[in-house]
């Protein structure tokens, strides 16, 4: 059955989120982060043509904002599981759409992205991404060349940047910290908009910071070079 974007955020449970990103109830929780990252990779609306509406990515994401939301990171078991505030038994059997604990609509879901990836372990991810774009633009791309992971090297010479997010924009999406959490934060202990800040303008380079800015569904992000006065983002 097809499901809107809408519905999916009403109806999202645990059974659904594992099924949207892939894996498994035992997975760990860095083989969930993996399978996300990589499902953000290729769904992302400004690397893939299909995904212009962004529902996959709007999808994807709120399910690992679920699963995060509910998963155990004991430090006591070897390996990181899953536990639903609800019956146990009913998890493992549902196999169909069916409203949260509670009925109630995860409208604060939003909020509970982490920068984990880049901060936990940077020089994984930064291999990993190099890897896919590498393996992403030999698939798509005739003349064979990685454009993505060129196109995101960062200059020698940085420009002095003003970087702001506009409160009236902000819906809380996200995708900024992920992409650039020095630069940054999200409150997630807010229940309502605008929860982005920026905590330092110089936490990355221009790259990233452009990435961050243009991945903002809202273009809430304002970037200015201040030496020359330019308006970098939004156009």
């Amino acid at each position: 059955m097809f499901l809107t974007y809408e519905k999916f955020l009403a109806l999202v449970n645990t059974y659904q989120a594992l099924k949207a990103l892939n894996v498994k109830p035992d997975s760990s929780w860095d083989e969930i982060k993996i399978a996300y990252r990589k499902l953000v990779l290729e769904f992302h609306p400004d690397k893939n043509t299909s995904e212009k509406e962004g529902y996959e990515f709007k999808k994807i994401t709120e399910a690992y904002n679920h699963l995060k939301k509910n998963f155990n990171q004991s430090t006591d078991e070897p390996k990181q599981k899953f536990t639903e505030t609800s019956n146990k038994t009913n998890f493992e059997r549902k196999s169909q759409w069916g409203a949260p604990p509670g009925g109630k609509i995860p409208e604060e879901d939003w909020s509970k992205y982490t920068r984990e990836f880049e901060e936990g372990d940077p020089a994984f991810w930064k291999e990993y991404e190099k890897r896919f774009w590498e393996e992403y633009n030999a698939r798509i791309r005739s003349d064979g060349k990685h454009g993505e992971y060129e196109k995101a090297k960062e200059p020698e010479i940085q420009p002095n940047l003003f970087v702001d997010v506009d409160k009236s924009l902000c819906i809380g999406c996200c995708s900024c910290e992920i992409i650039a959490p020095d630069v940054f934060l999200v409150n997630k202990n807010s229940r309502t908009n605008p929860k982005s800040s920026v905590i330092n303008p110089k936490g990355a380079g221009i790259n990233k910071i452009m990435n961050a800015a243009e991945t903002c569904p809202t273009k809430a992000i304002i970037v200015e070079n201040i030496d020359t006065k330019e308006r970098l983002y939004p156009y």
